[in-house]
C-alpha cells in the first residue's frame, strides 16, 4: 500500500491527465484519490464553520491541496499529516510562501504523537480506513483537540468486490452502526451525520465515465496503474450501492466542554 501511494504522488505531480481526471469528476483538481467532490468539501466547510486563526490537523493529507485549499477558503491555519514522505515534501515546497497557516508533517495514523489540546478541529477526508483500531486513533485525536473541539469525517463503508455478498454484515451500514460510529461511541462522542450515499453512485459513474475518455492519455503517460485503480474503485462503489451494500456519510461531532470561540 505504501509503494502504491509513493508512486501514486509522485506521478500525479505531473500528469495533466489525472489533473484533468480531477478537474472533470470532483470540480477542482485538489489531487484526490479519495472520493470527496467539491460539493461534499463545501458540506464540510459548511458543518465546521472554520474561522481565521483556528488550528486544524487534516489526517492524512496526500499532498496537500485539500488542506490548501482549506486554508486558502478559511483562514484557518492547516497541520496535513501523511505517512508518505514524498506527498509531504510536495506539499512543503509547494506552499513555502503560506508556511504562516500550513504546515506538513510525516506521520502514521496507527502511531499519532499529538501535542495535547494542541486543535481547535480535525478533518478526515477518506482516512480514518487506513487506522488499525478506529477507536484508538479517535482517542487520540481527541486528547488532541481542544475542549468544545470538532471531528469531521468524510467516510465511507460498504463491501468491497473480495468480500462475498453473504459475508457481509449489512445491520453495520446505518451511520449509527458503522463501524467508525461504533469508535465514536466508544469515546464517549455524540455525532451528527449527513448521508452522502446517492452522491456516491453518482459521482462513481462520472467517473467511470471519464476515465474512459482519458484512458489513453493515462496510457501514453505511463500512468495506466492511476486509471485501473481509480477505475477498480468505481466499479467496486457502484456496484456495493446497486446491492445495497454500501453507504457514505459526513461524520461530525464535538468533544466535551466549551470551546474558547464559542
Amino acid at each position: 500500500m505504501k509503494d502504491f501511494y509513493t508512486a501514486f504522488y509522485a506521478a500525479i505531480q505531473h500528469s495533466r491527465a489525472h489533473a484533468r481526471f480531477c478537474g472533470r469528476v470532483f470540480g477542482r483538481d485538489l489531487g484526490q484519490h479519495g472520493f470527496a467532490d467539491q460539493a461534499q468539501l463545501e458540506l464540510l466547510l459548511q458543518v465546521l464553520d472554520l474561522h481565521p486563526g483556528q488550528r486544524v490537523l487534516d489526517l492524512g493529507c496526500g499532498s496537500g491541496l485539500i488542506s490548501e485549499y482549506i486554508s486558502d477558503c478559511t483562514g484557518a491555519h492547516l497541520t496535513g499529516l501523511d505517512y508518505i514522505p514524498e506527498a509531504i515534501r510536495q506539499a512543503q515546497d509547494r506552499t513555502a510562501a503560506k508556511s504562516e497557516r500550513l504546515e506538513f508533517v510525516v506521520g502514521d495514523i496507527n502511531r499519532l504523537e499529538l501535542p495535547g489540546g494542541a486543535f481547535d478541529a480535525v478533518v478526515s477526508i477518506d482516512t480514518i480506513y487506513f487506522g488499525e483500531d478506529y477507536a484508538v486513533t479517535i482517542e487520540a485525536l481527541k486528547a488532541a483537540l481542544q475542549p468544545g473541539g470538532q471531528m469531521a469525517f468524510l467516510y465511507s463503508h460498504g463491501r468491497e468486490p473480495w468480500v462475498p455478498v453473504s459475508e457481509f454484515p449489512k445491520e453495520t451500514l446505518p451511520p449509527d452502526s458503522t463501524p467508525l460510529a461504533a469508535a465514536l461511541q466508544a469515546n464517549h462522542l455524540a455525532f451528527r451525520t449527513w448521508d452522502l450515499t446517492r452522491q456516491d453512485y453518482d459521482l462513481a459513474q462520472r467517473r467511470k465515465a471519464v476515465l474512459e475518455d482519458l484512458k489513453a492519455e493515462f496510457e501514453a503517460e505511463g500512468n495506466l496503474f492511476i486509471f485501473q485503480n481509480r477505475l477498480g474503485d468505481a466499479n467496486g462503489i457502484s456496484q456495493a450501492i446497486e446491492e445495497g451494500l454500501h453507504a457514505r456519510y459526513l461524520y461530525h461531532c464535538r468533544t466535551p466542554g466549551t470551546h474558547p470561540g464559542n
